[in-house]
């Protein structure tokens, strides 16, 4: 799996199978959304990409919250995703002025001109965008 810690050095691939989340934890229904990606990108020769957020955004819009712990550090989460199989992570800095970002916005500026999404997999309850405003519901 190649890691990107920076948007800007992930060059694009022919086919990106993406998927977005804080994948904290890469419990049992993450597990399955990247099943279903790896399912998607298989048929189309496509690759499997991540793009997870780096604090979490909690942490960020709610710092006065005590009691935010998370269930693996980022290496541990970057070595569990690995093991899953997926060809690219994306670790985007997750800060107040990325949280002002609209879904429009976040679908086309990152989801679509950075990375060049052709399929996307998310969650049932999966939400983006400023205030949680996006979702595919």
């Amino acid at each position: 799996m190649k890691v990107y810690r920076n948007i800007e050095d992930f060059k694009g691939v022919s086919f990106p199978v993406v998927t977005s989340g804080t994948f904290d934890g890469v419990h049992l229904g993450h597990q399955s959304i990247l099943k279903r990606l790896k399912e998607i990108a298989g048929p189309v020769r496509g690759e499997t990409v991540i793009l997870t957020f780096y604090p979490h955004p909690r942490m960020v819009l709610f710092p006065e919250e005590e009691g935010i712990r998370m269930l693996n550090s980022q290496e541990e989460k970057i070595t569990l995703l690995e093991k899953q199989g997926v060809d690219h992570l994306i670790i985007y800095p997750f800060s107040r002025q990325f949280s002002r970002l609209s879904s429009v916005q976040f679908i086309r500026d990152i989801l679509v001109n950075k990375i060049g999404t052709k399929k996307l997999v998310i969650g049932y309850n999966h939400h983006f965008g400023r205030n949680r405003e996006g979702s595919f519901l």
